[in-house]
């Protein structure tokens, strides 16, 4: 019988999660609200109409089947985070040679600030996509290189194209140097990102949570998603914190596509402003240093920056 992500992953979140409880219980400074506020997919991004969308597909179904691809299943990537047995790449090239067969290379772009999906180890790249990248290039046959760029960068150097359909203002965002093969960087599948690329299929059950200071009791009776967000509307002036691109930010800020669905229909007329960051991290820490009242952000990426700062 196969094993399938939504099962294992389950159980780490659930692991990683009760380590996030106990450091709080400690006395530490952040706490997760354990309540699931969105049901999204994860999947990669690929250039529409490209050649390697079937195989991504097949490869992905081989990482999810009991005997993995290249005998590496998608449920030992997550273990391997979750247990702190995870190791990076090593040296990876970061652009293709001048003058090399670009045909050779698998080129990634990924924003590694989304442990544990993708982040550095020092200066290597690590994370359960990283893998996967270096599990795909090496299945095709090529040379992986990966791009570290801003994450509101992926889409664009994907599909080659500007891209404004996640800019709360319109604002659209250029390629970032040449045409990726794939973006993998935690991405959540919406109908404004499906008319810029195709989309793989699905490897990862995301959920959006809150993060507050461990002494703010204000959703402690909280039982529901609608407890939540019955929480989240009396915090009028307050100032709440994402990452920038993020689902998370666009939870707090509203989906202005309305494609989205009612769980976004956003806070920005209760917050007196809502911070966008570099990474879910950088948030967390300014939330541990009460500047933030809340921050929002995926379960697994943000137990990971909470543990961090709880220590």
């Amino acid at each position: 019988m196969k094993k399938f992500l939504t099962i294992a992953a389950s159980a780490v979140l659930a692991a990683v999660m009760a380590f996030s409880v106990t450091a709080c219980s400690g006395g530490t400074s952040v706490k997760i609200i354990e309540i699931d506020l969105t049901e999204e997919e994860y999947a990669f991004i690929l250039p529409k109409g490209s050649e390697l969308t079937e195989t991504i597909n097949g490869y992905i179904a081989d990482l999810k089947s009991e005997d993995g691809l290249n005998g590496v299943t998608i449920d030992e990537l997550f273990d391997a985070e979750a247990d702190g047995t995870a190791k990076n790449l090593g040296d990876v090239l970061t652009e293709v040679p001048a003058g090399a067969d670009r045909s050779d290379y698998f080129v990634v772009a990924t924003n590694a600030e989304f442990a544990p999906f993708e982040y550095f180890q020092g200066a290597y790249f690590a994370g359960i996509d990283m893998h996967i990248a270096k599990l795909f290039a090496d299945a095709l046959g090529k040379t992986l290189v990966i791009r570290h760029m801003k994450f509101e960068s992926v889409i664009p150097t994907v599909s080659g194209n500007d891209y404004a359909g996640d800019s709360e203002d319109g604002t659209a965002v250029a390629p970032d140097g040449i045409q990726a093969d794939i973006g993998m960087a935690g991405l959540t599948v919406t109908p404004n990102r499906a008319e810029a690329v195709t989309f793989s299929d699905s490897y990862y059950n995301a959920a959006q949570r809150v993060a507050v200071l461990s002494d703010d009791i204000a959703f402690d009776d909280c039982k529901t998603k609608a407890d939540v967000v019955a929480v989240l509307n009396t915090l009028t002036g307050e100032i709440a914190g994402a990452a920038t691109g993020q689902t998370g930010y666009t939870y707090l800020a509203g989906d202005n596509s309305g494609t989205m669905g009612d769980d976004f229909k956003g806070f920005a007329d209760v917050f007196k402003e809502i911070k966008q960051y570099n990474s879910i991290g950088l948030a967390v820490q300014d939330l541990a240093g009460a500047r933030l009242r809340v921050v929002v952000g995926d379960k697994f990426t943000l137990a990971e920056a909470v543990n961090g700062i709880n220590g």
